[in-house]
């Protein structure tokens, strides 16, 4: 299997469905699974108190790790802007942070893991890979 960057939809949906929770904590275990900074600082948020950060950070640091520079805010900027040209608002069907996730997965070259349809969009405009953990609206 290939390396993917893991949104934070991903990790927070997975534990809905049993199949889908043993697929991911596979890839996990694989090595199959990066992050990035912006999907660390969503997870961490999640954290209810300074040791639960601390573990959740080094756990998640200890994963391939996707960098966002410069031009991955630039390409961000890019396709928000290649959205709005779509028609009127369609820029505002994705969330800021998912153009950065979705940069720095193109830039690196591997494919995005979500469970947001927003990826969907970006894809329409950037072509890269992304993969839903499940279909989108399986899982509640």
């Amino acid at each position: 299997m290939l390396m993917e960057l893991a949104d934070t939809s991903a990790w927070t949906n997975r534990r809905k469905d049993p199949a889908v929770m043993d697929d991911f904590s596979g890839r996990l275990l694989a090595g199959e699974i990066a992050t990035c900074p912006m999907v660390e600082l969503e997870l961490l948020w999640s954290a209810r108190d300074e040791g639960s950060m601390r573990d959740l950070r080094a756990r998640l640091e200890s994963l391939e790790q996707i960098p966002i520079e410069q031009r991955e805010w630039r390409r961000a900027t890019d396709v928000f802007g290649e959205l709005a040209a779509s028609g009127p608002l369609h820029h505002r069907q994705v969330k800021l942070p998912d153009l950065l996730v979705a940069a720095a997965a193109e830039s690196a070259g591997v494919a995005v893991c979500h469970y947001d349809a927003g990826f969907d969009l970006i894809a329409e405009v950037t072509g890269q890979p992304v993969r839903a953990i499940a279909p989108l609206g399986s899982l509640e």
